[in-house]
């Protein structure tokens, strides 16, 4: 898969594999963030698993689960937090939406919330069944 670029350091993907990591590691990615809850899904590689197979590769890994309904501020700003130390950063969940919604609220102050939710929505993200998770954190 091509991972989806947000911007210049964030790129999103749907649910990685292991023997994927590799490949992102070619592609120049330093940090690899995981938004997926451990078994959401059946056959779904742990995150236990991903940080080792990470590791073993020199990727740096964050595990920053998020369940949109139950989005807090703790796992917007674990995100922003990671992604802030400036590595090429690769983040998935099972479609990439939710690792978009973390980017789209902590870059907010930048543009506003209305034309990152439509740059989304020109790479294939909507963002209209997020609104409901997303409304307490637009500023």
């Amino acid at each position: 898969m091509i991972p989806i670029e947000l911007d210049s350091k964030y790129f999103v993907l749907p649910q990685i594999t292991i023997e994927g990591l590799e490949e992102l590691k070619q592609q120049g990615f330093d940090l690899i963030i995981n938004n997926r809850p451990d078994n959401e899904e059946e056959n779904q590689p742990l995150s236990i698993e991903i940080a080792a197979a990470a590791k073993s590769l020199g990727l740096n890994y964050v595990h920053n689960p998020v369940e949109l309904s139950k989005l807090s501020e703790i796992e917007i700003k674990q995100q922003k937090a990671a992604v802030n130390q400036g590595q090429k950063t690769l983040a998935f969940c099972r479609t990439g939406t939710r690792s978009s919604v973390l980017w789209a609220l902590n870059n907010q102050s930048n543009k506003g919330i209305e034309p990152l939710l439509k740059e989304l929505k020109s790479k294939g993200f909507d963002m209209e069944r997020c609104m409901p998770a997303m409304t307490p954190f637009i500023k």
